[in-house]
């Protein structure tokens, strides 16, 4: 077995990974970098290419601005055309109730001094033509944002660590990360050993299993994604793309194909980077509702990818003992922000001090509970809840009452009362994705219509999620005149389609607005639960809403919560 020794280990031949060899054999120090695969394999290879500040983390954009500032200069740093185009960013917004959400949400990242603006639809078709305007209704813009082909990129660093000196083993699997007697980390391979003072672990996926391995278990969730390019195509746009409402996002690439990628995205503990024909149709519908003629070019390729994540949106950027340096967790921000970042790791390994720069991604701030705040933009900003608000129990927001913090979900040994869904208004976030996640568990499509769940916004500070909690008093079958509704086989009230006339009592009689009126359909609709698998609880990525088993006090109490919130809301 072969053995090396250097003075700092990178595992991860990503963008983190290559450009932290890239900075640290600038300064002279011996770095030998292992890869399981290849360089730029992972999530940096197969990313979506956005180079962005705009719609970030509040604590993330002071990084997110240094690094772009970079990028008008890496091509020629680098020696390669990364492609870098800054025509800034859109994120697209297609739903009216979704305006003043995303208007909010400009403002804050104003307050941080990005410039950004909200544009109104005639704006956004000047700037961009190819859009069809009967899909959106504006989008924020911010002009400093761009896109880059992400394996030039990383190629570009890996090149320039191997002239600096960088050692590298790729097709390298590491099992084990150890510290010795000496005060050492020894690395374990099937084949290799290697020792040095500092491991930097930026490993992508592989990150969470390496941590486990070493006695840290860190909230990180794998999240896979997929992509796809068309064949290529006449300029359209010179811009990147994100819709407001869904993951999906596009591009076109220098040699004119448009990259895109979209459907909803899921959490997996393996190393699955296939593509679905379900997810694949969505984000081709969805795209080609908001460019004018693309349902009639050729897909050439599609891919997955898999995005290391967290509860708050932010990179895990600390020290997990004295030898390893874990920098995982970017959540797709990882393209655009690892220039810096490798900056900053490449200082903090030589200095052996944090830069205050990433002062905001320690490792500790999961400690406690975590009350997390997605952003109308997509992204997410947290912070710590203080003792006070960790009492369970119902509560009043604006008079600053403690809230009733949700469960996750546990099937018990004996149900102690009928499953149903629970709905906690404070961590509603209005992202939407229960909308979406629910239109396309339903409907087949990524259109916000046709909807048994809705996100509501009472204020700028506030968002509320209306589903139906299957209260003991079912008021709406009471309610219903004409035998439209009935009680399924799990206890849940559902709709008879044929016996409704949409008279829309059952929605006048109910407090929580958990029945809704579809002027698509001409009919009311009512969640039924998914069958015991309600999508929206699955895709709910702060936990507002949960499937558990309720007794009759906490159903109660629930009601009450949610009849208190909605009264400006019922039916006069």
């Amino acid at each position: 077995m072969a053995h090396y020794q250097a003075d700092v280990i990178i595992i991860g031949g990503g963008i983190v990974g290559c450009t932290t060899a890239y900075q640290l054999t600038r300064a002279g120090v011996d770095v030998l970098l292992l890869d399981r695969n290849g360089i730029g394999s992972g999530a940096s290879g197969r990313s979506g290419g956005g180079v962005r500040q705009s719609a970030r983390v509040s604590e993330e954009i002071p990084l997110a601005k240094a690094s772009v500032a970079l990028f008008p200069g890496l091509s020629d740093e680098l020696g390669v055309d990364i492609e870098y185009v800054q025509a800034g960013n859109l994120r697209v917004v297609e739903s009216f109730d979704y305006r003043r959400a995303m208007q909010v949400d400009v403002a804050r990242q104003q307050s941080h001094g990005l410039d950004v603006s909200w544009l109104e639809v005639a704006d956004v078709l000047e700037l961009v033509p190819a859009l069809r305007w009967q899909s959106i209704i504006g989008a924020s813009y911010c002009p400093d944002d761009g896109h880059c082909n992400p394996l030039r990129l990383v190629t570009g660093f890996y090149n320039k660590a191997i002239e600096g000196g960088t050692r590298v083993l790729l097709n390298c699997e590491v099992q084990n990360i150890t510290q010795t007697d000496s005060g050492l980390a020894e690395v374990e391979t099937l084949t290799h050993t290697a020792t040095a003072p500092v491991v930097v672990l930026a490993a992508g996926f592989g990150s969470q299993e390496l941590c486990y391995r070493i006695g840290y278990d860190l909230p990180l969730a794998n999240v896979r994604y997929e992509s796809m390019i068309t064949e290529p195509l006449p300029p359209l746009f010179r811009q990147m793309f994100g819709v407001a409402s869904s993951d999906l996002f596009f591009r076109q690439t220098g040699n004119g194909g448009v990259h895109f990628g979209g459907g909803i995205l899921e959490e997996t503990g393996q190393e699955d980077t296939r593509t679905t024909s379900s997810n694949l149709q969505l984000a081709v519908a969805h795209i080609s509702k908001l460019v004018s003629d693309l349902e009639k070019a050729k897909l050439l390729r599609t891919w997955g990818g898999l995005d290391p994540s967290t509860p708050d949106g932010m990179p895990i950027i600390d020290f997990l003992n004295d030898n390893v340096l874990l920098a995982s967790g970017f959540c797709g921000h990882g393209l655009a922000t690892g220039p810096i970042v490798g900056q900053h790791l490449a200082q903090w390994v030589q200095s052996g001090t944090r830069p205050e720069a990433l002062a905001p991604f320690n490792r500790n701030r999961f400690d406690g509970w975590l009350q997390t705040k997605w952003t109308p933009s997509g992204s997410f900003a947290a912070v710590l809840a203080t003792e006070d608000t960790q009492i369970a129990g119902a509560g009043d927001l604006e008079a600053g009452v403690p809230f009733m913090t949700p469960p996750k979900y546990e099937e018990p040994n004996e149900p102690c009362g009928q499953p149903k869904l629970a709905v906690n208004p404070q961590m509603c976030t209005g992202c939407r994705m229960c909308e979406v996640a629910c239109s396309i568990a339903h409907e087949q499509v990524t259109a916000q219509a046709q909807l048994r769940i809705q996100v509501v916004y009472p204020s700028d500070e506030y968002f509320l999620p209306i589903v139906c909690i299957h209260c003991e008093e079912m008021y709406c079958l009471k309610a219903c005149p004409h035998e439209a509704m009935e009680v399924n086989e799990s206890g849940a009230v559902t709709i008879i389609r044929e016996n409704c006339t949409s008279c829309m009592e059952c929605i006048f009689a109910c407090p929580t607005g958990g029945v809704t009126h579809s002027p698509a359909r001409s009919a009311v609709v009512k969640c039924d639960l998914c069958d015991g698998d309600p999508a929206c609880v699955r895709y709910c990525p702060t936990q507002a809403i949960t499937f558990r088993h309720i007794d009759s006090p906490a159903a109660d109490e629930l009601a009450a919560l949610m009849t208190t919130h909605l009264a400006a809301r019922a039916p006069r």
